[in-house]
This record gives structure tokens, sequence and C-alpha cells, in this order.
């Protein structure tokens, strides 16, 4: 089913494998911040990240399974996708709860980034999941695309909180 795409499944796990590597080296950067907020802001904000490269994994090691039909590749994404948009949802409202207490560190787009787009991704995931299951010839591509999404939201992601994590001088800690 997915003879042709070995390359591009083997490129995109590799980079969802590394991504999931570097968002390690980000938790190394958040010594200096309290417990209880690396505990919360991990759950909103490093959970989505690597939920998204464990899922292009399991998508790409699936389409590199040898013999695996229609029905089951379409069964593995139908269940990412319920899982993703479960995780994408948790996200929008742990989101405005932070919002809504007042707290600063929450962007405008954190809401968007971590959870509405993760969440539109996922949906497009159930389309292709249905789409493998009626045997449509765009499936792949669909299932293609939604990856390809992950990955780059992702990369975004990372960068968030790598910019965010990053030292500040002392005068703009003392001020936010």
């Amino acid at each position: 089913m997915f003879e042709e795409w070995t390359d591009f499944y083997l490129v995109v796990g590799g980079a969802a494998a590394v991504l999931l590597g570097l968002i390690f080296v980000v938790v190394t950067l958040m010594h200096d911040r309290p417990r209880s907020a690396v505990l919360y802001g991990s759950r909103l904000y490093m959970g989505p990240i690597v939920l998204h490269m464990c899922f292009v994994l399991v998508l790409s090691a699936a389409a590199l399974t040898p013999g695996i039909g229609r029905h089951a590749y379409g069964a593995i994404a139908g269940a990412v996708a319920v899982w993703g948009a479960a995780r994408g949802i948790y996200s929008i409202v742990g989101l405005m709860r932070l919002r809504k207490i007042g707290e600063d560190e929450v962007h405008w787009t954190d809401t968007w980034y971590y959870g509405v787009v993760p969440l539109a991704l996922y949906a497009a995931l159930a389309a292709v999941a249905l789409a493998f299951w009626n045997g449509a010839d765009w499936a792949a591509y669909g299932v293609g695309a939604v990856i390809v999404g992950l990955l780059l939201l992702s990369v975004r992601d990372e960068y968030d909180l790598v910019t965010w994590l990053a030292p500040r001088r002392d005068s703009e800690k003392s001020h936010g």
C-alpha cells in the first residue's frame, strides 16, 4: 500500500525521532523554573509536542510495516486521530484556564498552535482514516500531508519553547 512511500516515511520518522530528542534537551533548560510551573507547563506545552512526534513515529512505522492493509492502517490512523483530538481539546481548555486566572506567560498564539491547529490536523487525520476504510486513492497523500503538518507544527512549537526558556538577563527576569 505504501511501497512508493518508503523514503518519505523513513525521513519523517527520523525527523520525529530527532525532535523527540530535542525536547529532552529543552527540559534541561528548565532547571531555573519552579517545579510546579514546570509540571503544569510540560503538560500544556511539551506534552503536545511529544505526543505529535510519537504519533508521527507510529504512523510512519505502521506505513512501513510489511503487508499492512488499508483497514488496519485506517484503524491506527483513527485511533491516533481520536487521541490527538482529545489532547487538542485538553490543551485549549488548559490554556484558557491559565489565561482566565491572569497568567502573564500565556501568549494569544498558544491556544492556536498548541490546541486549535493540532485539533484541525487530527480532524483531517480522522477524515483520512475513513478514506482508508473506504478505499479512497487520495488517503495515502492525506496522511502524508497530516504528518508533514504535525512535523512543521512541532518545529514551530519547539522553537517557541526554546525561545521562551532561553536564559534572560537578570533585569528581564525581575520584570516578568
